[in-house]
C-alpha cells in the first residue's frame, strides 16, 4: 500500500469526516487492533458482512474486557460453504446491529492504530469496501498479517523448512490455542495470541514491517 503522503496528492484522494479525521495521522503508540470479519461468502467484492469482532493488545496483554463484537442485522442469503464455516443462520442475525452502526463503531474502536489479523487482506477489502460507500473514504491504517510475520520470522530461522500457513497450523506452530473457530470474536482472541507470541520472537520485524 502506498505511504499516506503519497495518496493525499493522487487526484480522487478522499478525507474522512472530521470525527475520523485524526485516523490519517501516524500512531506513535503500543497498541495494536487485532480484527476478524465473517461474511456471507467468501468473495471480497460480494461477501456481506455478518459479523465483526476486535480486541486491543497493548504490548502483551490482550484488552478482553474492552473487545468489541458485533453481529450484523442482515438479511443477506449465505453460502452454504461459509455457514459451515462460521454458523451464522439469517436468524442469528435478527437482533444485530444495522450495517453501519457495526461500521462506525468499528471505526471508533480502531482509531489510527495499526490493524492485525490473519490474511488481513480480506478483512480490508471487505470493511473498504462498507467504509467507502457509507462515508466515502478506505482506511489508512498500517495493516500486520500474522500469517507474513510467521513465514518470515520462520524462514530466517529455518530457511529449508515447508510452512503450514493455515490458521491451524499458524496455530500448532505458535503452539497457541484454537478458541472457538470461525467466531469472529474466537479468531480474533487467537489470532491475538499469535500476534503476542510473534512479537517476543521478532519485535523488531514487527516494528517495522
Amino acid at each position: 500500500m502506498l505511504p499516506l503522503w503519497v495518496r493525499r496528492h493522487l487526484p480522487g484522494f478522499q478525507a474522512p469526516p472530521e470525527r475520523w479525521q485524526h485516523m490519517m495521522h501516524s500512531y506513535h503508540g503500543d497498541e495494536v487492533v487485532v480484527l476478524d470479519c465473517e461474511t456471507s461468502r467468501f468473495d471480497k467484492k460480494q461477501g456481506e458482512l455478518l459479523s465483526v469482532a476486535a480486541v486491543i493488545v497493548k504490548g502483551k496483554h490482550i484488552m478482553l474486557s474492552k473487545a468489541l463484537d458485533l453481529t450484523i442485522r442482515s438479511a443477506a442469503v449465505t453460502d452454504a460453504q461459509a455457514v459451515k464455516v462460521h454458523f451464522l443462520r439469517q436468524e442469528d442475525r435478527l437482533h444485530g446491529v444495522s450495517t453501519a452502526e457495526a461500521i462506525e463503531r468499528l471505526l471508533d474502536f480502531i482509531g489510527n492504530r495499526p490493524i492485525c489479523g490473519f490474511y488481513i487482506e480480506y478483512d480490508r477489502a471487505i470493511l473498504n469496501r462498507y467504509i467507502q460507500e457509507l462515508y466515502q473514504f478506505q482506511l489508512y491504517n498500517r495493516f500486520i498479517d500474522v500469517s507474513e510475520l510467521y513465514a518470515r520470522l520462520s524462514r530466517k530461522k529455518h530457511p529449508e523448512s515447508e510452512l503450514d500457513l493455515t490458521f491451524e497450523g499458524l496455530a500448532a506452530g505458535l503452539d497457541v490455542p484454537i478458541i472457538d473457530r470461525h467466531t469472529a470474536l474466537g479468531d480474533v482472541i487467537s489470532t491475538a495470541l499469535m500476534y503476542v507470541k510473534l512479537s517476543e520472537f521478532g519485535l523488531k520485524e514487527i516494528a517495522h514491517g
